[in-house]
């Protein structure tokens, strides 16, 4: 009896001893799947940063290249605009000069009016002055165009400029973005 007794305690040891080999092993299992899951888990995080900074990089070179063409156009318009102010004042000048001379000739030809059959020999000197009309009238109307070309070119150089600023907004809204998610995946990894 007392052989049947210590034959069933030693199956109930092996039986335990057997039941705490296998426990064991299920934990190291779980503790290496853990650990894959985890490695996994830290890699991917890795992966997301590093495209978030590649992201990041293109954002912010984009953003200085933007900015670059913003203070060109900057200049370009201001340069554009000397070159308009400039152009009123010669414009406003030959107007000036423009309307003495018509005057002139108004004057001129009410005199020639009334002296004609004195002054013949003044003929060359009238038509000479009438050709000088015609070239201030023709440099007249190229410097209003020319005004006018300005103008449109300031005008373009605006728009261009309140497009480059929409841009650089949008941008820097992006780059805002991406340094938040950068930020939340480090705070993320930092956390495991």
């Amino acid at each position: 009896m007392h052989r049947r007794e210590f034959s069933d305690s030693r199956d109930v040891l092996g039986t335990r001893d057997s039941d705490y080999k296998e426990w064991a092993r299920v934990q190291s299992l779980k503790s290496r799947l853990d650990e894959q899951y985890l490695k996994l888990c830290v890699k991917k995080a890795n992966d997301a940063e590093a495209i978030s900074q590649q992201r990041l990089a293109a954002a912010e070179a984009e953003i200085t290249n933007l900015r670059q063409t913003l203070e060109a156009s900057k200049r370009n318009k201001a340069r554009l605009s000397d070159t308009l102010k400039s152009k009123n004042e010669e414009n406003e000048a030959y107007l000036s000069e423009l309307e003495s001379i018509r005057q002139a000739n108004n004057d001129m030809q009410a005199q020639n009016q009334q002296l004609l059959l004195q002054i013949t020999e003044r003929d060359d000197y009238n038509i000479k002055h009438v050709l000088e009309c015609a070239k201030a009238k023709q440099l007249q109307d190229t410097l209003l165009l020319e005004k006018r070309n300005m103008e449109k070119k300031i005008q373009q150089s605006s728009a261009s400029l309140n497009f480059h600023e929409m841009k650089v907004a949008k941008m820097e809204d992006q780059l805002r973005f991406w340094s938040g998610q950068v930020h939340k995946l480090e705070e993320e990894k930092s956390q495991k």
